[in-house]
């Protein structure tokens, strides 16, 4: 299945197992492919709709440039101006916002379902539990965000390239040193080659981010 498929099917009536199976071989979020498998009702065919018209959204039209008559002395042509990329912060925003929305979808689609008629008590407490998961999992995400927005980076280690304190680096080089010296005085094992290795590539790195604040003093 490819992205024509999907124009096809948005052209068409619009079977909705049909829609499932193009968004379970072209769609990313395992929450929506949840939410259709719980059946078709009007809420999960309008966002199965959404979902499938999101991946064949067509592209800006390129404006044709106008030709004009080249002057006897031609002017040097400005050099196109390239749009930066998303900043890596706008990014997780993005992400974690797509990820809010198909929980909070996945939730407004099951709350109707506690009063359906026809749903039994272990029907019921399972819709029950399963909201009770999403609403957990909101709460995560809003946290997440909040951090991005705060410190631009998921919470969690700064990892030692993005370290710019020098403080910071002589800590964790003095850690990795004793790390290092621990992990030597142990029997042989597979595994300690690699950690090995890992170690000296942190040190190597930390003392080369030393060395270039030391020059720049």
């Amino acid at each position: 299945m490819n992205l024509p498929d999907v124009s096809i099917w948005l052209a068409s009536e619009r079977d909705f197992k049909q829609g499932v199976a193009l968004y379970a071989a072209l769609g990313t979020s395992t929450t929506y492919q949840r939410l259709f498998s719980l059946g078709a009702t009007d809420y999960s065919r309008q966002v199965l709709a959404r979902e499938l018209g999101a991946l064949v959204a067509p592209m800006p039209a390129e404006v044709t440039p106008v030709m004009v008559p080249t002057p006897a002395l031609a002017v040097a042509p400005v050099p196109a101006v390239v749009p930066p990329e998303a900043p890596p912060t706008t990014q997780l925003l993005a992400d974690l916002h797509q990820q809010l929305r198909a929980v909070r979808d996945e939730r407004s689609h099951l709350h109707p379902q506690l009063t359906a008629r026809g749903s039994g008590q272990k029907r019921r407490l399972a819709i029950a539990l399963r909201i009770v998961a999403l609403t957990s999992e909101e709460v995560k995400l809003k946290a997440l965000e909040a951090h991005v927005q705060q410190h631009g980076r998921l919470p969690g280690p700064v990892a030692t390239a993005d370290v710019t304190d020098e403080a910071e680096l002589r800590r964790r080089l003095l850690a990795l040193r004793t790390k290092r010296s621990k992990l030597k005085g142990q029997p042989e094992k597979a595994e300690k080659a690699e950690k090995l290795a890992a170690i000296e590539a942190e040190i190597t790195l930390i003392k080369s981010k030393l060395t270039s604040y030391t020059r720049e003093q």
